[in-house]
């Protein structure tokens, strides 16, 4: 059976801080993808996971204190994955220096004349680099030296942040994906980069969520990201020190500018160091290390 997808387009005055509540909110609801925009931000949901009755109660205390329009649509999947391909710019991050560190970009496009090339074929996966939690925690790897280190994706969508890793020399690579469409539509992403082919040990994906952290061994990681909502990353901390090296680098988005105070208590807890704190368009992405015992 094909499925649907509710979409939201709210409209908020003032922007901030309604949108910051209304994404909080509406995630607790069921809606899983989120896209800021000037006046406010669409929310995207499987119409089987979202409470329908519950998102309606939160918009109206939202309202309590900011101005609310939404315009409701029920898109198919295949409708929401044609207008992906039909909108979809390719987009340049730059390196730490002003260059053209990576560009990720459809296959219809052409080939850039200098930068990492990283081609994705959306599907219905969170992650082609639009979005500015993606595009933060892209620049950031490509900050990092990651020749031959171990890298760990959680919550890797299209698999653009472990295409990107690998790419840069990383190995081995693993991406892990609570959705089964995400993890078929990485696999089908590495397809699309033929230097990475023939597929071997060295870039995986697998689905799951934070609990198959629980079988890693302690200290196998020299790089982990996680793009994943606040709470995700909050629960997840304390896998995610543990199973990071000594001297190692995790890298958090997927929260706004707000929510930078409450990680940085998760991130103290567990022994973590925050380096440095990057942001756009209101999200935030936090560099932490491990330090040397």
């Amino acid at each position: 059976m094909q499925k649907e997808f509710h979409t939201w387009n709210l409209v908020l005055e003032p922007v901030l801080p309604a949108r910051e509540v209304v994404v909080a909110y509406l995630n607790e609801c069921g809606f899983s993808m989120f896209e800021p925009h000037d006046r406010g931000v669409v929310a995207h949901g499987d119409v089987a996971d979202v409470d329908l009755t519950l998102a309606e109660t939160m918009l109206e205390e939202v309202r309590g204190f900011a101005s609310v329009t939404c315009d409701k649509k029920v898109v198919p999947q295949e409708n929401w994955n044609a207008q992906w391909e039909s909108e979809y710019p390719q987009v340049v991050v730059q390196d730490a220096e002003g260059r053209v560190g990576c560009t990720i970009r459809a296959p219809f496009h052409e080939v850039p004349d200098e930068g990492l090339d990283v081609v994705i074929a959306p599907q219905m996966s969170f992650g082609t680099g639009h979005h500015a939690t993606t595009h933060l925690m892209t620049a950031t790897l490509l900050a990092l030296p990651l020749d031959g280190r171990a890298v760990l994706d959680m919550g890797c969508g299209t698999g653009v942040l472990a295409l990107v890793a690998a790419k840069r020399g990383a190995a081995p690579v693993l991406g892990v994906d609570i959705e089964h469409d995400a993890v078929v539509n990485s696999q089908d992403n590495v397809k699309l980069n033929p230097d990475l082919l023939p597929p071997s040990d060295a870039l995986l994906f697998r689905q799951g969520d934070g609990t198959s952290m629980e079988s890693m061994p302690d200290g196998c990681w020299d790089v982990i990201c996680a793009n994943i909502h606040k709470n995700v990353l909050e629960a997840d901390m304390h896998a995610y020190a543990r199973t990071l090296k000594e001297g190692g680098s995790l890298l958090l988005s997927g929260f706004f500018e707000g929510d930078v105070k409450a990680l940085q208590s998760a991130i103290d807890r567990e022994g973590l160091r925050l380096r440095a704190v990057a942001s756009r368009e209101g999200w935030a992405c936090m560099h932490c290390w491990k330090p040397l015992a």
